[in-house]
């Protein structure tokens, strides 16, 4: 509670500045620099909260929004919540005090993040969800995705060859963000539906999607489980954990491993045959489309509510095409 309360002491502050002709919530009118702006248009100013920026998939989102901004005083601020959903939401509030007039936001937690969403609606701040979707979807103004449940199948079915058809599989998975649920669902559901001889015998979600998360519950399988034939995990960090712990334990080269992202580290373990695919987002396009997005709001203009960016496989046959 005590969060919350700073977070709506720091809004009364922004909303009474507004008031006496600082930063405006209102966006209506405004035009973005890529539709030929005045000289006096206000200039974009997105905030960007992301879970952790540790991770290559979220600087190759960061990537892809420095690029797409066009304007000579359109600037970002990017904060790392470091997987903690309290910074997180203090990260956004303070944005919000800094003057950002659109907030883009990866949630930690797709349904804790409401609070959060609810203040930006209070201090007339859209919000853009990208690479994770929320659970109160009327609270942002557009969700950015890759297509994660179709992650899912595509994992279940390059593993499932993989294996010739047979054996058990265990899951990291990371059940709190609607992301990683969808490609768990995914997978579970391209298993059931196609691959009865292939039981899924343990799954467990990690706190968070990292590899020291990771590492510790592919230990808990091993030491748990007689036989492993394949593992599915929800990132190519968590990846990285549940290889090293394979490695450890001797089985790197009994033991299929599946992920999604596609990062430059995840085609490293497809190269060195430790990973048998990934599933590739696109984090460049996703970050571009966030501003893009951006652009559209700060203008009044009317903006596609879901958007959908397409996932491929990479595997040892494309890992270097």
């Amino acid at each position: 509670m005590k969060k919350i309360g700073a977070i709506v002491l720091v809004l009364a502050m922004v909303l009474s500045l507004a008031a006496c002709g600082g930063t405006s919530s209102s966006q209506a009118g405004s035009t973005p620099a890529t539709s030929g702006s005045s000289a006096d248009a206000k200039p974009l100013k997105i905030g960007i909260s992301v879970p952790n920026m540790t991770n290559v998939f979220f600087l190759q989102i960061k990537a892809g929004i420095e690029e797409a901004l066009t304007g000579p005083n359109d600037e970002v601020v990017i904060m790392d919540a470091n997987g903690d959903q309290n910074k997180q939401m203090n990260d956004v509030a303070d944005m919000i005090s800094q003057g950002c007039n659109v907030i883009g936001l990866s949630p930690i937690n797709s349904d804790g993040v409401r609070a959060t969403l609810e203040a930006c609606k209070e201090a007339g701040v859209p919000v853009i969800a990208f690479n994770v979707g929320v659970k109160n979807p009327e609270l942002v103004a557009s969700t950015i995705v890759s297509d994660n449940e179709e992650s899912g199948h595509m994992c279940a079915k390059a593993l499932a060859e993989a294996l010739g058809g047979k054996g058990k599989v265990v899951e990291i998975t990371f059940s709190t963000t609607t992301t990683c649920y969808a490609r768990q669902k995914g997978f579970e559901d391209e298993i059931k539906a196609n691959y009865p001889d292939i039981e899924i015998i343990q799954a467990k979600d990690v706190e968070k999607a990292t590899s020291d998360y990771s590492q510790p519950i592919m230990v808990d399988f091993i030491n748990a489980n007689p036989q492993i034939d394949g593992v599915f995990t929800i990132n190519d960090p968590t990846a990285r954990g549940a290889i090293a712990a394979l490695k450890e334990a001797n089985l790197i080269d009994k033991v299929k491993v599946v992920s999604v992202d596609g990062s430059d580290e995840g085609k490293d373990f497809i190269r060195a045959g430790e990973m048998v695919a990934s599933a590739a987002q696109d984090p460049e396009r996703i970050g571009r489309t966030t501003v893009e997005t951006a652009y559209k709001l700060l203008a009044g203009e009317t903006v596609e509510k879901d958007v959908i960016i397409p996932m491929s496989i990479i595997d040892s046959s494309n890992v270097d095409g």
